[in-house]
């Protein structure tokens, strides 16, 4: 409730005209004490939200870091990416690789016959129209006991309607086949793609174009025979059914544009599929590094959300945060996490079980962290891939271990800001129930004070109404006296 001023004019008895205004405002001792702990308190609440912030930002990047991808980051470079681009993940291995591409691999496809093309779009198929083929073994289209098509639907369809038949059959975990309408200039053609390339390799492991048994009233010719990709790195042949080669080098993908000029290949064991190189003509040389550069952005990235928890509590720590005890738990816990050494199930790790052994360095005044970067370097580069342990290792099996420090850190925050029982929300909740009961102290305090006026108010209006009262008496009676006198 709000105190509003009052004043009363023509005081009769000489006092101010506020003076209630100035015995009220004497009695407010109480109320700007308790204001004045609302303010702070609600300011210290506003500074525990805030410092909760940075701490969820700081577990952000923790949880990011959780994945060892974010941890060994490599370049590649192909020396003539004309005939091979690549990229490597976090898996990837520092090495130079010669490779020659001998063979592409393709897609099987087939194409109706320009005899058996139609008209329009809107030709329809007419009587007795089927197509049944087989896709990787499986059997498809109106042969009986196969799915897909229905030969009584067919008759009414165009080439687009059987098309969008064909893209729509339930190919289970296959590819599946890609149907598509062409027009050669006179005719409207249907075209059937496999969607994976390279040959096919039955259960006995024989070698065969993917789409066979191709069975229609109208004639298809194979346009397209399926080849595997055929290459060599470092000298050892490798077949691939894909141009995308993802298999040959740990972590790194390899994509083929085009055969090196001069190679050859050849069919090494007679089956009637080539699938090794018998001559190299040009190559080319694919390098994997280790990206030292984005490590260290990576690195940096989690020691500024570490110190921007750390500069808020210092910059605070003698306003908003003065005296409270939760913000220095929170970096005492923290420190006790960054130095705590990270392990696995056989163990401490090695060589790197700290940030500490990278050259890590604690600021003792601010409590600021930071690299020594000659030391950074050398683990860079004695030990690359070790620093993904220090952060990622995982005691998935519950085996007791302390995990690495991007677990442990997010870990930390989690409990320490958690709905339930979290010490950040504890205080949080504290504050508020705090900042409650002042409120209703203050309603109290200016409802008392509210009374104390209307009560003072009451009794200088009397008092003037007295005054006045017995000044008119007076008046009275002097002039009577004066009367009499005269």
């Amino acid at each position: 409730m709000a105190i509003g001023s009052v004043t009363i004019s023509g005081m009769a008895s000489g006092l101010p005209s506020d003076i209630v205004d100035q015995l009220v405002s004497a009695q407010k001792t109480r109320l700007t004490a308790l204001e004045r702990d609302k303010t702070f308190f609600s300011n210290q609440k506003t500074a525990i939200g805030e410092l909760e912030t940075k701490m969820l930002a700081l577990q952000s990047k923790a949880e990011e870091l959780q994945e060892t991808s974010a941890w060994s980051p490599h370049t590649v470079s192909s020396s003539d990416e004309d005939y091979i681009e690549a990229t490597a993940d976090s898996t990837a291995l520092a090495a130079i690789h010669t490779i020659a591409v001998g063979q592409l691999a393709s897609y099987d496809t087939y194409a109706m016959d320009s005899a058996s093309g139609l008209a329009s779009t809107s030709t329809t198929l007419g009587s007795g129209a089927n197509l049944s083929f087989t896709y990787n073994g499986v059997e498809y289209g109106t042969d009986a006991g196969t799915t897909g098509l229905d030969t009584t639907s067919m008759e009414t369809m165009t080439l687009s309607d059987l098309a969008s038949a064909i893209n729509g059959i339930d190919y289970g975990e296959e590819d599946g086949v890609s149907a598509s309408v062409l027009y050669d200039g006179s005719t409207y053609r249907l075209i059937l793609t496999a969607k994976d390339s390279g040959t096919y390799t039955d259960s006995s492991g024989t070698k065969g174009n993917r789409i066979t048994g191709l069975s229609s009233n109208f004639s298809f010719t194979q346009t397209v025979t399926p080849q595997d990709a055929i290459l060599q790195i470092d000298g050892i042949n490798v077949v691939s059914s894909s141009n995308q080669v993802t298999d040959a080098l740990t972590g790194v993908t390899l994509n083929l544009q085009a055969t090196t000029s001069g190679t050859t290949v050849t069919d090494s064991d007679g089956d009637g599929w080539n699938d090794a190189i018998s001559t190299v003509g040009s190559s080319v040389n694919v390098t994997i590094q280790n990206d030292t550069t984005a490590l260290k952005t990576v690195l940096t990235g989690f020691l500024e959300s570490y110190n921007a928890v750390v500069d808020y509590v210092n910059t605070h720590k003698s306003d908003t945060l003065s005296g409270d005890s939760l913000a220095r738990g929170v970096l005492s816990q923290m420190r006790t996490v960054l130095n705590t050494q990270s392990e696995n199930s056989s163990g401490t790790l090695s060589p790197y079980s700290t940030l500490a052994a990278m050259g890590l360095r604690t600021d003792q005044k601010t409590g600021r962290i930071s690299f020594d970067s000659s030391s950074l370097d050398d683990a860079l580069e004695n030990d690359f891939n070790s620093i993904t342990n220090l952060f990622t290792s995982e005691d998935s099996s519950g085996l007791g271990f302390n995990e690495g420090l991007a677990y442990r850190m997010a870990d930390l925050i989690d409990t320490l800001t958690s709905s339930t029982g979290g010490a950040v929300t504890g205080r949080k909740d504290g504050l508020k129930a705090r900042i409650d009961r002042l409120d209703k102290s203050i309603e109290r305090e200016n409802s008392r004070l509210e009374l104390v006026r209307e009560n003072l108010t009451k009794k200088f209006s009397n008092l003037e109404q007295l005054i006045t009262k017995m000044n008119g008496s007076s008046s009275s009676l002097l002039s009577s006296i004066s009367q009499l006198g005269g």
